[in-house]
């Protein structure tokens, strides 16, 4: 089986500009190897026997032309599609598939999850619902077989001019997959918080453990979490922890740095899972020579020890979702977690050698008002950190908030839409409008990075002319976010991912599989 797995190029995007496929809610201001995909790839290679190509067009530098060039003689191609990228994506299926017929067509993500049948243009197509690897797998037996799909858990597809979807995809055992292989992917990658390259990211881990009501994890738990919802009348419960074993964490690393990557990305939604745990893999990984960087909860960070084996190990930056400088909002947003959490853990982070990264997520309590936002900015501006991550809660089907917005009226729309959440807002909350939180969001950035000492810290840590560079675009980017009206793509209606016109449901709604 020839499969072509692909990441469009970006002219089918709508602002003509890459989407991050690792988290999976904004553009962002670098582009990261999409690691979720390169996942699925190896499972095709390593389990099914495909003869694997994977093309990123964005990291690759390729053009549609060039793409189209390089999508002959495929049996099939498959796409992850976030939220923000599920036009571009399906218009590059169709383009593949002018060029190959019969070609079977296979979509996973936060896009399809949550609308099959937005994707599914005959019944050659499909999409994977939630974890795919398994539902591949199964899928692929299927076509070898001719069997018809219908016994299949986590898929939906096409038939007879109607779109079915089975049941929930049990979870696997994550230590059961093969490591990502980086060689298949063959374009160039940077990190705005890595001044190192060649820079890769690595997840060793699904699920997160804690019930923050706003949160959308990274790409592959956002799927996960969709289809876990389905399972309950109320969203209480969330998807079960699973974590990769110590062994293939450190054989992960050291196979990243046998290929020269010189930095890594740590995309889990926590990596610091157990002092004991931390240090062993920090001990083992430590020769290696690597830079990191990686996610955790701030009260995970206040044991020193722990802290300045992860420095030893190369960890130079590590953040810390602090969300608001408010305990009440704090509270109500479920985040199980005090403002003192966060100082201690700056602190401790600081005298032990990583560097802290905090955040401010503007609306993701309906208590937010002005006073918390003023008091989230000067509190964050005093711990004097390099970066502050600055967004406003996007409330994606996947998480709590989706359903009390819903419920309470407060997006703009009626409905959740294809969004950016360090550029976009889509919900008026209690207290401030759209256009006050997209207001507040400018404000946020202006005043951490555009004050004069805030250039500073940034010149300060440029560590060559490509990384001059780098950090120059992301710039640009910043700038023309601040000038810009409000960007939120509004040709795309409420409660869909792509507009009527590129769609392919036409009205369809996928349905259960008849008994």
């Amino acid at each position: 089986m020839n499969a072509l797995f692909f990441v469009p190029p970006v002219e089918l995007n709508r602002r003509k500009l890459p989407v991050d496929r690792v988290y999976g809610c904004n553009y962002g201001y670098d582009y990261k190897p999409p690691i979720h995909f390169l996942q699925l790839a190896t499972v095709a290679r390593d389990w099914l026997g495909w003869n694997v190509r994977l093309v990123d067009c964005p990291a690759e530098g390729l053009d549609l032309a060039a793409f189209e060039a390089v999508a002959e003689g495929v049996d099939v191609a498959v796409a992850q599609s976030v939220y923000l990228s599920a036009e571009e994506d399906l218009l590059a299926m169709r383009a593949v598939r002018a060029r190959n017929p019969g070609l079977k067509a296979v979509f996973f993500g936060t896009a399809p999850t949550w609308k099959p049948a937005e994707f599914l243009d005959d019944e050659h197509s499909y999409a994977l619902l939630g974890e795919p690897e398994l539902t591949l797998r199964e899928l692929d037996a299927a076509w070898r077989t001719g069997a018809e799909p219908s016994g299949i858990e986590g898929l939906a597809w096409r038939r007879g001019g109607r779109v079915f979807r089975t049941g929930f995809r049990a979870l696997l055992d994550v230590s059961t997959l093969p490591m990502p292989d980086r060689r298949l992917l063959k374009g160039k990658y940077r990190a705005n918080r890595l001044d190192v390259h060649p820079i890769t990211t690595l997840v060793v881990s699904r699920g997160c453990g804690f019930r923050c009501t706003f949160c959308t994890p990274n790409g592959v738990d956002q799927m996960i979490e969709l289809e876990f919802k389905r399972l309950q009348p109320s969203y209480t419960e969330r998807p079960p922890l699973r974590k990769r074993t110590v062994d293939q964490i450190v054989a992960e690393f050291e196979d990243i740095a046998a290929q020269g990557f010189k930095g890594v990305e740590v995309a889990d939604n926590i990596f610091t899972w157990g002092k004991e745990r931390t240090r062993e893999i920090c001990a083992r990984i430590a020769p290696l020579g690597l830079h990191w960087i990686c996610l955790a909860r701030a009260n995970m960070l206040h044991d020193g020890p722990t802290i300045r084996a992860m420095a030893d190990a190369g960890c130079k930056l590590v953040y810390m979702g602090s969300e608001s400088f408010d305990d009440g909002l704090l509270d109500d947003m479920q985040k199980e977690l005090k403002v003192k959490d966060v100082h201690r853990a700056v602190t401790t982070c600081r005298e032990n050698g990583v560097e802290p990264e905090v955040s401010v997520l503007m609306g993701a309590s309906p208590l937010e008002t002005w006073r918390t936002l003023f008091n989230s900015w000067r509190s964050s501006r005093q711990l004097g950190t390099r970066f502050v991550h600055f967004s406003v809660a996007l409330p994606s089907p996947s998480t709590e908030m989706y359903d009390t917005a819903r419920r309470e009226g407060w997006f703009i729309d009626g409905d959740f839409f294809p969004a950016d959440n360090q550029r976009d807002v889509i919900v008026n909350l209690p207290n401030l409008s759209a256009r006050e939180l997209r207001a507040a969001l400018k404000l946020a950035y202006v005043a951490q990075y555009l004050s004069p000492a805030g250039v500073g810290k940034q010149v300060r840590k440029v560590s060559s002319m490509a990384d001059l560079k780098h950090k120059a675009k992301s710039a640009a980017r910043l700038l023309g976010f601040l000038g810009s009206g409000q960007a939120a793509d509004r040709e795309i209606p409420p409660g869909r991912v792509t507009s009527p016109q590129i769609g392919a449901d036409k009205g369809l709604q996928a349905e259960p599989v008849p008994a």
